[in-house]
């Protein structure tokens, strides 16, 4: 059995609250015709403008100007958001890691916190004022690959003071894919009620309507409580997982 079935590291586990976030009949989303032209006149979930963003055809001020609004829900203080920046980024900070990691000797889960750490740190320095003339995703994908390198020099010093025992430690790295895939919602909500972040009902009710899509109405019917009721316990059990992975909280 491999350790890293169940084990999620930070980008794993923001990316999976972000696939989350944009589950089920009401995702979070933007109405990208508002941006930029060119975009969709409809709301588009999260998960599908990260995939919008990359295309080609998006051009850059288009790209720029979403970036920009993510960047302003972000900092407004809607934890969901900054999930959902770091989710449309993710591409990005994977490959910051992924060119940082052949040098690095260390935990790769640190090297992945670091960067992570490195983008949420520039993304709350930035002047709001001046968002749309700054290339954002570049500027902020670019600060979380300097994080990670300062981690990944720092260790290097490290392992060049235990050079002679490097031949110890010749076991190959651990860059395959896992057996069973990484960052499953499941897992994130599993180990969000570990960590009492959630309740287990909290988290039962995310599960089943934005991973199974039982409809609220349904739940509420089963369960003999209000639509309106369902509706805010939910929104207050997404802020909540939303602001732990965040602050780190459900990395291991």
């Amino acid at each position: 059995m491999t350790h890293h079935s169940t084990s999620l590291d930070a980008l794993d586990t923001a990316d999976a609250a972000f696939r989350l976030l944009a589950a089920g009949p009401r995702p979070l989303g933007l109405h990208a015709s508002r941006l930029a032209p060119g975009l969709p006149d409809r709301l588009v979930p999260v998960t599908e403008l990260r995939v919008l963003l990359l295309h080609p055809a998006t051009g850059p001020a288009a790209r720029n100007a979403v970036w920009a609004d993510l960047v302003r829900r972000a900092r407004a203080g809607d934890p969901a958001w900054t999930v959902a920046l770091a989710g449309i980024a993710m591409p990005g900070l994977r490959r910051a890691v992924a060119s940082l990691t052949p040098a690095y000797r260390g935990d790769p889960a640190d090297l992945q916190s670091e960067v992570l750490a490195g983008f949420l740190a520039a993304m709350r320095a930035l002047d709001l004022d001046e968002l749309e003339e700054v290339p954002l995703a570049s500027r902020l994908c670019w600060a979380a690959r300097r994080a990670g390198e300062h981690l990944a020099f720092a260790d290097a010093a490290w392992a060049a003071r235990r050079a002679d025992l490097d031949d110890l430690d010749d076991q190959g790295d651990q860059g395959d894919a896992p057996d069973l895939p990484w960052g499953h919602p499941d897992l994130v909500l599993a180990r969000a009620v570990r960590r009492g972040v959630l309740t287990a009902a909290q988290a039962e009710l995310i599960g089943r309507s934005r991973l199974e899509g039982v409809p609220l109405s349904q739940i509420a019917a089963e369960t003999g409580t209000s639509h309106s009721a369902l509706c805010n316990r939910r929104k207050r059990a997404e802020t909540a997982i939303a602001a732990a992975i965040a602050a780190g909280e459900l990395t291991e």
